[in-house]
């Protein structure tokens, strides 16, 4: 997150990363204001598969299927969870690392408010949810480790998955740069700096893959450990994810001081446009609504029901597909876009004559590109389609 702000410019969001793929396809495989936005994709991808050679047993999780108190999503719960966190964060416009890790750094009211709902309904679904029950949940005698380990066959679509989108990067990054005659100068300026954001966008990847199966945000008995609060009078309660989101705010909350507006120590030395832009067309593109609205509370709310429902948020399920899962790949990605599609046709149906994205979108995504480019420009596709 740090690094695409400080660099960039930009709002590290993986569930608006992920569902721009739904809402605005042919944008975002072929806009070059999106074009960081499929690098990053594959190295996390890449990423996720390298360190998983490396440590074979790094997403192995012993307490899951042996733990009785232990939540097991069912097949059921995969599919309705995928559901509910895809409409939920589209809707709320942020998930735990928009409004929870970069949101609440620059101490945004509305993602506070975001956070708490999500929380709250998280927590309250897996607290009450019974392991016993028999259509969201698995007993340790009906859960079978198949569902949970990659296969051939996963592995082969998630690296098709990978390579398409590898091969949109690669068009993108040799199209023609030279500048026509009909170009301005600015305008070269601002297509040279989405050339810019691919390198930072690369290593932003690499540190979020790493940093999730590191923290072991990745294992289910981690977050369904932390999300079941009646697990703590039985001394089995895990506050992992507790650590890992508050050193997540505190990186961000520092990387915020040094950019200008957000610092809340005087810094001479504060950011007025990102480390990897060039200042005379770089800018910042962070979110400036302020609204604390009904979309928000009960889109989170939705948000932190499928959270309590499957165990995972957009990042670490990035991590699981990455790697084969077949739950994930099979039941709970297909429905996280469901989800997003259909929340985008409920946001237009609400807010209608509005664009379907406020000012917040960028936090929600690695450039949603609902409004243009990612540097804000309502138009940043005129100019790209001029030198490509």
């Amino acid at each position: 997150a740090a690094i695409l702000l400080l660099f960039n410019g930009d709002i590290l969001g993986a569930s608006g990363l992920i569902s721009s793929f739904v809402i605005q396809p042919k944008s975002t495989l072929l806009d070059p204001t999106n074009q960081w936005k499929l690098f990053f994709l594959v190295a996390f991808f890449l990423t996720s598969r390298i360190y998983l050679w490396i440590v074979p047993d790094a997403l192995n999780d012993g307490r899951t299927g042996t733990d009785p108190d232990m939540q097991i999503a069912s097949p059921l719960g995969f599919l309705l969870g995928g559901f509910l966190v895809g409409f939920g964060t589209r809707l709320g416009n942020g998930c735990t690392t928009g409004h929870g890790i970069c949101g609440m750094a620059r101490l945004s009211l509305r993602s506070f408010a975001g956070v708490m709902s999500f929380m709250f309904t998280g927590i309250l679904f897996a607290s009450l949810m019974p392991p016993s029950n028999p259509h969201v949940r698995e007993t340790p005698e009906e859960y079978t480790s198949e569902n949970y380990a990659p296969t051939t066959t996963t592995n082969a679509i998630v690296s098709v998955i990978a390579a398409t989108v590898g091969v949109f990067a690669l068009v993108g990054l040799i199209r023609k740069t030279s500048s026509p005659d009909d170009v301005t100068e600015n305008q070269f300026d601002e297509w040279n700096n989405k050339r810019r954001k691919i390198l930072p966008s690369i290593g932003g990847a690499i540190l979020f893959a790493v940093g999730l199966i590191v923290s072991q945000m990745t294992i289910y008995s981690k977050l369904f450990g932390f999300l079941d609060f009646s697990l703590m009078p039985k001394g089995s309660w895990d506050p992992t994810l507790v650590m890992v989101m508050g050193g997540g705010f505190l990186v961000s909350l520092i990387s915020y001081q040094w950019v200008d507006g957000y610092n809340l120590v005087k810094n001479s030395n504060a950011l007025k446009c990102p480390l990897g832009q060039k200042d005379t067309v770089g800018k910042f593109s962070i979110p400036t609504n302020k609204i604390i609205d009904g979309k928000l509370i009960l889109g989170e709310a939705i948000f932190g029901l499928g959270w309590g429902m499957a165990g995972l948020c957009p990042g670490p399920a990035m991590v699981l597909a990455s790697c084969g899962h077949p739950n994930v790949l099979y039941r709970w990605w297909p429905m996280f876009f469901v989800g997003s599609f259909l929340a985008e046709k409920a946001k237009s149906f609400l807010s209608p004559g509005t664009p379907s994205e406020s000012s917040e979108s960028a936090q929600d995504a690695l450039c949603s590109g609902e409004n243009g480019g990612t540097d804000g420009s309502k138009d940043g596709n005129s100019y790209g389609a001029t030198l490509s």
